[in-house]
């Protein structure tokens, strides 16, 4: 399986360490904290750390950068753990859930003109996501989507699996 997968909140890149293994490689990195950014340059020195994941929508438009096979990140726990103060996407580390899909979205409209499949999208966050005061796992399933109101359960609160297909 030879695919290229772009990584965003890498961190440390464990998803890298994983999957090179299986043919799979990194294209670019969006990290912006210095250790990780200096773990990443050393380990995988060939592969461009983008920086702000916010920015990269523009650089895919402007092609400077690639519309990967797969893209991948865990977005800040933060704003949605039990362990903190739950302030969803009114928390700057929340608001980054939404700048997660308007990435995917960019990629696969990048991807489209160009004749090519959907992206696979890989998100993962903390169970706390899932019960959020906002419904942020609901809004983002939205975006990813196409829908412009938020999803809703389909019971009183989302389950730990299942799918969402969109347009």
């Amino acid at each position: 399986m030879n695919m290229r997968f772009g990584s965003v909140c890498s961190g440390i890149e464990a998803v890298s360490v994983a999957w090179e293994p299986l043919g799979m490689s990194p294209a670019w990195f969006s990290e912006t904290e210095k250790f990780p950014s200096a773990v990443l340059q050393y380990h995988w020195p060939y592969v461009r750390n983008l920086g702000d994941m916010a920015e990269i929508p523009a650089m895919i438009t402007e092609n400077l950068a690639d519309a990967l096979d797969i893209l991948v990140g865990g977005t800040p726990c933060q704003a949605f753990s039990i362990a903190g103060l739950r302030n969803g996407l009114d928390d700057e580390r929340g608001k980054l859930t939404l700048s997660f899909v308007e990435l995917a979205n960019v990629i696969d409209s990048v991807r489209a003109a160009n004749g090519e499949q959907p992206s696979i999208i890989v998100w993962e966050n903390v169970p706390g996501v899932l019960s959020s005061k906002d419904n942020a796992f609901g809004c983002f399933l939205a975006g990813l989507a196409g829908e412009d109101e938020p999803l809703q359960p389909s019971g009183k609160k989302w389950t730990n699996s299942g799918y969402v297909s969109g347009p």
